[in-house]
């Protein structure tokens, strides 16, 4: 009995996670003048996600930064809609008041490296 409880709560999990709507933010370093011309990622370079059901901003990050400034920049009227500074860990970001726009999202690490990347909020 126990395991069949056990079943049907992994699957209701896995139809939650499949559910959600998560669309990664494609982020490209955004140019520090720091010379990076090697392959592979930087070791601060944090993964961002789009949480369209709870209009959120959720970026993820393994601690090799204490900490990281994220900037979120209208596009249309180029001003920054929020400014904030998340952990090395990372942490979400509530947009749910923003309009509906274009924007950019500026992620800068304690060593001064910084990623960039597009979204829409609609």
């Amino acid at each position: 009995m126990k395991n069949v409880i056990l079943i049907f709560s992994f699957v209701a999990f896995c139809c939650n996670v499949m559910n959600a709507d998560f669309r990664p933010i494609v982020i490209q370093n955004g140019g520090t003048g720091h010379d990076h011309n090697e392959y592979y990622a930087p070791a601060d370079m944090p993964e961002v996600y789009f949480d369209t059901d709870n209009q959120e901003i959720i970026i993820v990050a393994d601690g090799f930064s204490a900490y990281y400034d994220v900037d979120i920049i209208s596009q249309s009227s180029m001003i920054a809609v929020i400014s904030t500074q998340v952990d090395g860990y990372g942490d979400s970001i509530d947009i749910s008041s923003l309009p509906d726009d274009n924007y950019t999202i500026v992620i800068t690490s304690e060593f001064n490296n910084v990623y960039q990347g597009q979204f829409t909020n609609y």
